[in-house]
Formats: structure tokens, sequence, C-alpha cells
């Protein structure tokens, strides 16, 4: 009897196990029955498919102690929520967004079981009757960040803990090291939790951030690393440079054919882009999220999000991570991510159905703006390689992306077609910023005709367009400051625009 396969099908309704998944789990199984809180198997042969004669003794060792960097939509929730059904004990996840810890609640509550969620504000007695369910075995799951987890670690020292698990883990070094100083105490929650086994999950992660959660979550030890393939064959990646980014933003999800997320860097910039977007493209359907709303606004939003086959979603980061919404047609950034990995967190919320999606990065000028002010250099770097290759319209972007993760991308993309890959394999890549044509032709179609204001007040009235007079404006000033036009200096012609030669 296949007990992994049984287990699947018995409690989550699943008809079978993806290799990478029966790695993690048959991984967690083994240390389990070793550490003897697993009965559930009388031995390696029925759950593991390892060839033990290429294991060592170290190998053995680090079984329960596991890095899992699998593409997003290849099951990762699976990997610990089966063992924890086999387990005699509880499984305590730990995620790094409000959002995330709802869309596990949800699903998990959909399958019958009662989890056990940790949020800041909550009561002494609300509290005490999660300890309760989670000492009598009636909760399985213990879902938490790692803010909360901080103030209970006396309590986390009493609960029967097997299985720790921090979903999402290159946020450890990525936010540790900015603003959410929490992930760089993880040890102390692991510590407390006197959990013998460990998984640290994510979905991208380069070497200098793998290196970075071998650090602050296992302390430097040894620990077992699953790497699966991080490319998404179903996902066609394009970039484009542009100076009026919420118009490019309106143009692209006037092209859209289902759900679709459009992430923002701040929460202001969420609101604005979302009322901009009912308004031009008259539709109710477009909704923002960022972590300043309250609980109840959050859950209504998700829930409606959740539901509809025809929503627009303008999010900061605190909406996406795992989110299990599988018809995402097009995800649109907006404003760059920190990071490739970011990046490929997000983009990767398209498509989890497998069917053709689409992601879009969106750049600009003043991009070098926010890479100059960035607050360490390790942030300037991230950065800098992900503008490097929103600017490049020479390379595959699938190739591009995986080697930047330090994957081999040769071995990666063996059948995707060119029209479903990229923008530089279907040769619509464009170097140019995206109103530079459209204004150069203008311009040269009238040379030394209009001042800046004058040619934004003629430019608002061009239907084609579709710009208000300050866009027009703000799209002229920044091709003078790019060197494409420039202003004459000629008493005769005085502050009139050509295209500079």
């Amino acid at each position: 009897m296949d007990i992994l396969n049984t287990a699947a099908r018995t409690f989550f309704g699943v008809p079978y196990l993806f290799p990478y998944q029966r790695l993690v789990i048959s991984n967690l199984l083994e240390a389990a029955t070793s550490a003897g809180f697993f009965q559930g198997a009388s031995g390696r042969s029925e759950f593991n498919e390892k060839d033990e004669s290429e294991e060592t003794d170290e190998d053995r060792k680090t079984w329960g102690k596991q890095i899992v960097i699998l593409p997003t939509g290849a099951g990762k929730s699976l990997c610990f929520q089966l063992p924890a059904m086999l387990f005699e004990g509880a499984t305590l996840v730990i995620y790094p967004i409000l959002s995330l810890m709802a869309d596990q609640e949800r699903r998990l509550r959909e399958r019958g079981f009662e989890p056990a969620v940790l949020r800041g504000g909550q009561s002494p007695e609300e509290r005490t009757l999660l300890w309760e369910k989670i000492r009598s075995g009636k909760s399985r799951f213990i879902i938490a960040n790692p803010e909360v987890l901080l103030t209970q670690l006396e309590t986390l020292k009493t609960l029967p803990i097997v299985h720790a698990v921090i979903d999402e883990a290159h946020c450890v070094g990525e936010w540790g090291e900015s603003f959410r100083p929490s992930y760089l105490e993880i040890a102390k929650i692991l510590d407390a939790s006197r959990a013998p086994l460990v998984t640290a999950f994510t979905a991208t992660a380069s070497a200098p951030t793998l290196e970075k959660i071998e650090t602050y979550i296992f302390g430097g030890e040894r620990v077992h690393r699953i790497i699966g393939n991080p490319d998404r064959s179903n996902i066609k990646y394009r970039t484009r440079g542009c100076i009026l980014r919420d118009l490019a933003v309106r143009d692209l999800l006037l092209k859209r054919t289902g759900p679709a997320i459009v992430f923002c860097s701040s929460r202001i910039g969420t609101e604005k882009l979302a009322k901009y977007l009912r308004n031009e493209l008259k539709d109710k359907n477009i909704k923002f999220y960022h972590a300043g709303l309250e609980r109840d606004e959050k859950t209504a939003v998700e829930q409606w999000f959740f539901r509809r086959s025809d929503g627009v979603l303008v999010a900061t980061c605190a909406y996406g991570m795992g989110v299990d919404k599988a018809d995402i047609r097009m995800v649109i950034h907006r404003d760059c991510p920190p990071s490739v990995e970011a990046y490929l967190q997000e983009s990767g919320r398209a498509g989890r159905d497998g069917l053709p999606s689409e992601a879009v990065l969106l750049y600009g000028p003043d991009d070098a703006n926010r890479q100059n002010h960035a607050k360490t250099e390790s942030d300037r770097t991230r950065l800098a390689k992900l503008l490097d290759y929103a600017n490049t319209s020479r390379a595959c972007r699938r190739t591009a992306l995986l080697k930047l993760l330090d994957y081999d991308a040769g071995s990666a993309i063996p059948s995707v077609d060119p029209k479903s890959c990229c923008d530089v394999c279907d040769g619509t890549a464009k170097s140019e910023l995206r109103e530079e044509a459209s204004l150069l032709a203008f311009f040269k179609k009238n040379p030394r005709r209009y001042t800046v204001l004058e040619g934004a007040q003629i430019l608002a009235q061009i239907e084609a367009f579709r710009w208000s007079q300050d866009d027009a404006k703000t799209a002229v000033l920044q091709l003078i400051r790019n060197g494409k036009l420039r202003r004459i200096k000629n008493i005769l012609w005085k502050d009139k625009l050509v295209i500079q030669k």
C-alpha cells in the first residue's frame, strides 16, 4: 500500500502526489519515525523512494531539517499539511502576511480541519481556548506570524509542536534586514517550540537568499535542500519602459481576459490607482488592498476577489504570496519590486491553474531614484539586478530570471514556444519608453511650433492618446531630460521644441 497517496486521497481528496512532494514528505516521515511520533509506517519502503546506497549518515541527519524551493502552484502547502494529519502532535506554520494566513485558514476549514490562528489583539480567553484545542489534538495546525509568536515564547514551550514550518522563507533575509526585524529572531521561536522537524519553504531563492535562510533559521548548520525547477512555463513574461505608468496599466487592463492583480509599492499608490482605473475603465470591479485596511475590510476584499471571474485587485505586497486564486490571468507590476525573488513570487500569482497567463513588469526613469535611495547596499544590488532584467531586450526573459536565481536555465525551459515565452522571444520587446515613438512623431511633424505647455495642450486633445494635459506635460519633460527633445534658444523660436539629432 502506498501510504502517501492513500493519505492524500483520504484527507485532501488529492489523487496522487508529485515527485517533489513525495520527496519532501517522505523525508519528514522518516525523521518522524526515528523520533517516535509517527507510527503509521513500519519502514522506509512504504513511503520513501530514495536510493539508500547514495545516502550517508550525515544525509539522514538532515531529513528533519529542510529548505524546500518549489515553484508557485507546485503544492508546497500539501507538503506540510499531509504529514500533519499523520503526526502525533501539532504543526506550527509561520506566515509573513495576514492575507496568506487567512487564505490558509479558509482552505483548511473548507477541508473540515480546525486550525488555531494566533492574531494580535486576541483576548486571554481566546488564547486559552486556542491552547486547549492544540493540547487536546482538536487543532493540528497553528497559524501565526513571527511578531505574535515572539510574545508567546513561554507558552510555545508547553505545546506539543512536532513540525515548524516557515512559509515564504525568502522574507527572512529580504524583510528581516529592513522592516521586519522579527524575522531575524525566527530561531528564538523555533527553540521555544522545541520542534524536532523544521522546514523552510519558498518558491524562489538565489544563492545569497539561501545563505540567509540557513543563517537565520537554522543557525548555519547543515540542512537538506530540495530545489525544484522554478520555471512557470504557462506564464509569458514582458517588460515595458514607460513614463506614464498609470496609463500603461490602464491600457494593459483593457486587453485582459480574466482576473488581474496590479502590484504597487505603496498604500496610497494602490488607492489612487484603483480610483483612477475605475474612472478610466468605467468598471466598478476594481478594488485595492494593503496592510492599512481593517481586518474586516481585508476579509471582504479577499472574498470578493476570490469569487470574481473579472475582478482587478490593486495591491501592495501585503496581498499575494501563497494566495490560492487559480484563475488570475494577468499580473502587472506598476512599480518594480525590490528583488527578483519578490518579482517571481508576485508574478507567480498568475496562472496557478496551469492555463496561459501573463506577467508584465513596468519600469521607468524614476526607478533610478529608488535605486539611489535604497536603505542598504544589498537592497540596492537586488533592485539593480531586476532593473537590468527589465531594461534588457536582447536575451530571453525566462532564461534571465532563472539565471538570476542561479538555476540552470538551459535545462529548465526545453519546450517553451517562443510565442508564449516572453516578449524578447516573440519579437515584440522594445527598448524605448512606451510614449517615446508617438511623441517624437508628433514633434517631427510639428517642429518649432509648440512650447512644452502648448504641446501638452494639443496632445491632450488627441483622442488616440487619451492623455490629460498634465500627463502630456510630464511625458514631454521626460523626453527633454532624456535628450530626445530640446528647447530652441534662438530668439525667433524661443522655447519651441524640436527633436534632438
